[in-house]
């Protein structure tokens, strides 16, 4: 799963929320999609924190700190 981009990791979890909110899906399969879309919170989550660390860099070494 840490090979998807933010964006596509992005389009999943939208598409699991479509189908949890949906209300037309089992229970377990509501729990399995639950679980999945967790991981990819935390994934999207890991990689906005990543790309804010890089800009945080980025604009401390043009500034000269």
């Amino acid at each position: 799963m840490t090979e998807l981009t933010y964006e596509q990791a992005l389009k999943k979890l939208e598409e699991i929320v479509n189908k949890l909110e949906s209300g037309s899906i089992s229970l377990d399969e509501s729990i399995k999609l639950f679980e999945e879309g967790t991981k990819l919170a935390d994934l999207c989550n890991t990689k906005l924190n990543a790309a804010e660390q890089k800009f945080t860099e980025l604009l401390n070494k043009s500034r000269g700190e």
